[in-house]
Parts: structure tokens; sequence; C-alpha cells
């Protein structure tokens, strides 16, 4: 079977390093600059929470998209704001019935994507683990957690026992619509930990930014409750539970973090990344995607809203990162009070 992952960044390169050292040998598209500082580094690194680390060389890479054409399998590693350009190249390239693994994080993406590959058989997935670039091809694993697809035998077949080789679940699973509402769950501490530009652990671990991940988890709920849609446990704690346990003190959530989801120190998330790097951020696949849902409900999300204000801010030069707990409670009060404005008009 013929491997491409197309878009390999961060979690493209990890996730085909993580393939060459489970026995395959995926191609590669990514950027000239990438690939120019593999080479470099004298291949890819890999390495994980637990200490371990695996060297798998210089893997087959290219800058083509024309290894689209041999594909049997496709894994879409690209941010979401980079899948419809995605989309086309699969379209154009891909033999009609190539499998399209989407790894997206958030929600929508995929619709874009289903509506210009016709002739592709689409399936979503998610990676339920943060990746750091560490620099001379070194990619580290900062936390724990598996990776969710929707069932397909073809991918479940391919790519289980290569990811197992170095204690990584792959999990095709049938209730994919709230395994996906789970992990948003989870991500939308993203939008936050880039603003307070610290690690995910030390951001995690401050009960001010801890409250405000709690008020975001409390309206998601508030929204899957209405859908009718009950949530997985994705870390050692039910869904339902997260949003109190961010409330507690700091030593005890020192104590339950470890048992939650293991997080080292190094990991940050994807988010903070793309601001570091002045990119444009997947806010709006996100804690975006919390208040669209909301809002064809009529539930206020306040909270969401804020956070999606203020990464956008961030990221047109008008806020810097490193907000204060404080800084970023003072943009929700704001919000809430054009909302009661709103109403009261």
């Amino acid at each position: 079977m013929k491997i491409v992952i197309l878009g390999a960044g961060v979690i493209g390169c990890y996730l085909g390093a993580a393939l060459n050292a489970g026995g395959l040998a995926p191609t590669l598209i990514a950027r000239p600059r990438v690939i120019a500082d593999i080479k470099q580094a004298g291949g890819l690194t890999i390495s994980d929470y637990q200490e371990r680390q695996w060297q798998v060389g210089i893997p087959d890479m290219s800058a083509s998209n024309e290894s689209l054409a041999d594909a049997d399998l496709v894994l879409l590693t690209v941010k979401c704001l980079a899948v419809e350009e995605s989309a086309k190249l699969l379209q154009q390239y891909c033999k009609a019935g190539t499998i399209v693994l989407c790894l997206q994080n958030g929600l929508g993406s995929d619709a874009i994507i289903k509506r210009l590959c016709p002739t592709l058989k689409i399936v979503r997935g998610i990676v339920g683990f943060n990746v750091a670039l560490l620099g001379d091809g070194h990619f580290h694993r900062g936390m724990e957690g598996d990776i969710y697809h929707e069932p397909n035998p073809t991918i479940t077949t391919a790519l289980t026992s290569a990811f197992a080789a170095i204690d990584m679940t792959l999990l095709s699973v049938k209730n994919y619509e709230a395994i996906a509402w789970a992990k948003l769950q989870l991500n939308l501490n993203n939008a936050i930990n880039a603003l307070s530009n610290l690690p995910l652990k030390t951001e995690l671990e401050h009960r001010g930014y801890r409250r405000i991940l709690s008020a975001a988890m409390t309206e998601l709920l508030v929204v899957t409750k209405a859908n009718h849609l009950a949530l997985p446990k994705l870390t050692h704690l039910p869904a339902s539970w997260l949003p109190k346990v961010m409330k507690v003190p700091d030593w005890v959530y020192r104590k339950l973090s470890a048992r939650m989801q293991e997080i080292d120190s190094q990991a940050r998330s994807s988010m903070w990344d793309d601001l570091h790097l002045g990119r444009l951020t997947e806010v709006e696949y996100l804690n975006g995607a919390v208040v669209k849902a909301a809002s064809k409900l009529a539930i206020d999300t306040p909270v969401n809203t804020a956070l999606c204000t203020l990464i956008h801010q961030v990221e047109q030069h008008r806020r810097h990162e490193g907000l204060s707990a404080a800084d970023i409670e003072k943009a929700i009060k704001k919000e809430k009070k054009k909302i009661e404005q709103k109403k009261g008009r």
C-alpha cells in the first residue's frame, strides 16, 4: 500500500517518523524548507513524554504533489485554514477511491474537503496529543493521547500495528461525532495557552487560567447537552467532571492532573506555535465552533467568543501574547456586558 502524508509539518513529520519506526515507508509531502532542515539534521528524530526516543533517518520526502497520484491512503495533516487548497490538490492528483484520513483540529473543515473531493473516500480523524518541533529534525510528543478515526478497515489494517510499535494507539470509533466534541472540549485550552505564552503544564497549574477553561468547557457542555450528545471519556475523568476539576486549588489540581493526562514541561499548544510564528490560527474551528453551534440554539457563549476575539487581536498585532488570567477575564466580562446590552434593547 502506498501511503502519502500531505502537509508534513509538525504533526505530519511526527506521524511519518512513527510509521517509519513501525516498519512502513510513507512519502512525506512537505515544504522545501522542512525537507532541507530534515536533510541537514541527518533525518527525523521523535521522542515522547515518557522520555523515549527513536531515530529513523531521512524518510521519502518530496515538495512535489505528484506523489499523490500513486497514493492508496493519504494522511492530510495540514491546518484547517489550508484544507481548501489541499482539497483541490487531492482532487486533481489522486485516483478515484483514494482514502483520505483528515487529521485536523476542531470541527467543520471536513465539510470543505467532502464538497471539493467527491471522488475520494474521506475519513475524519483526530490526533489526541500535541507535538512540538525542538529543532534539528527533532519532533517531541509532550502528552499522552490516542489517534481516533471513523470506521474504515483499510486504515485500521494499514496503520494500527505500525503505530503500536512505538506505543501509539489507533482507534476506530463508531461514535466519532461524540469523540470529536470531547476532543474539542480539551482543545478549548489551546487559545488560553497561546494567550498566556506559557508551557501547557505551567499554564494549567495556574488556577486563574483553569477557571477560564472551566467556563469555556461549560459552554461547550451546554451545547452538547442541547444536541443530546453524550461525550465519552478521553482522559481518566469523565468529560462532565472536567469543568469542576479545573476550579480546584492548584495543589489539588497537581495531584489530580497526573491521573487525568500526562503532560511534560516541553508541551505547548499548536495555536501557540501559530501565534509565535506570526501565522493565522485555527481558533474559529475550535472555540469558534462552539460559538457557531451555540448561536443556532440561541445559547450565549461569552467565554469562547472573547477567546476568539483576543486571538484575532493578537493575529492582527493589536495585542501581544503573555496575557494574565485577569486580562482574559476582563475581556470576558466585556463580552458578557455586550450580550446583556443586546438583550436589554
